[in-house]
């Protein structure tokens, strides 16, 4: 198989529509590509069936959620994206293919639109500039980030090449910040990453209502603390490969979400 996707789902309702979306961004065949779902909920009626859709079920953090789902891959190249988003027409994946550095550590970093955004900041996004972790204030703060490296928030890359340097640490819960470590591992690591084109819109609009009220909580509470400690500290000035099974230190039930019951929270 050439390509799997895979995303830590919480949102159902919006899986049909990333799914149909998929032939905005490539022209692989349906039998050569996958969609794996790593969460707690069922599949909706429209994808049960689907030869090429697959679940499994966890009710851990989003983290382990998307380590797992890069576990349970079965695809050559991977690309990892949101629940709440809809791929981009513009056959960005195919492009992404023509330009990856042919080698294993070759890298397409794409870009995205997060909420609702005017022509301007669009064009600013648009910017390759926009996406290097010089241009964001809490990256830059930290004096073992190197500046000039491109951030990687999704992506195309070699799958076993993604397991080697051990995926996420899932010591972040989330991804908003468990990617930016991803990004500067890889980078140390030697990966060579190429900006892709526009990928995905990520439909919701960023803020601590709904469903996203967790998400936002374990960026404040945990994942920003956790990240100044380690880039504050000399030793990670060469950090880069983890171990990936590090997700299996996580809570098996994301507490900040759901109950140790698994009921969801209200």
């Amino acid at each position: 198989m050439k390509l799997s996707i895979f995303f830590p789902g919480i949102r159902p309702e919006n899986w049909l529509a990333l799914y149909n979306s998929i032939p905005n961004a490539t022209t692989i065949a349906e039998s050569d590509y996958e969609l794996v779902i790593v969460s707690p909920h069922d599949l909706p009626t429209e994808l049960t069936g689907k030869p090429n859709v697959r679940l499994i079920k966890d009710w851990g953090s989003p983290s382990r959620c998307t380590q797992l789902g890069l576990l349970y891959s079965r695809g050559e190249h991977v690309i990892w994206v949101a629940d709440d988003g809809i791929l981009c027409p513009g056959l960005a994946v195919d492009r992404a293919f023509e330009v990856i550095p042919k080698h294993k550590k070759g890298v397409v970093t794409f870009k995205y639109l997060e909420g609702s955004y005017g022509k301007e900041s669009t064009e600013q996004q648009s910017a390759d500039t926009w996406w290097r972790l010089g241009t964001h204030p809490f990256f830059r703060a930290s004096p073992y980030v190197p500046n000039h490296y491109f951030l990687v928030m999704t992506a195309l890359m070699r799958r076993d090449y993604l397991m080697e340097i051990g995926g996420w640490d899932c010591g972040f819960e989330q991804l908003g910040i468990g990617c930016p470590d991803l990004s500067i591992r890889l980078q140390n690591d030697g990966a060579e990453v190429v900006m892709g084109e526009m990928f995905i819109h990520v439909t919701h609009s960023p803020g601590t209502e709904g469903d996203h009220g967790p998400v936002v909580e374990a960026h404040m509470q945990n994942d920003n603390p956790y990240f100044i400690s380690i880039y504050n500290n000399p030793a990670s000035a060469n950090r880069a490969r983890i171990d990936f099974d590090n997700w299996k230190q996580t809570e098996e039930v994301w507490s900040r979400r759901f109950t140790t019951d698994k009921q969801r929270k209200v």
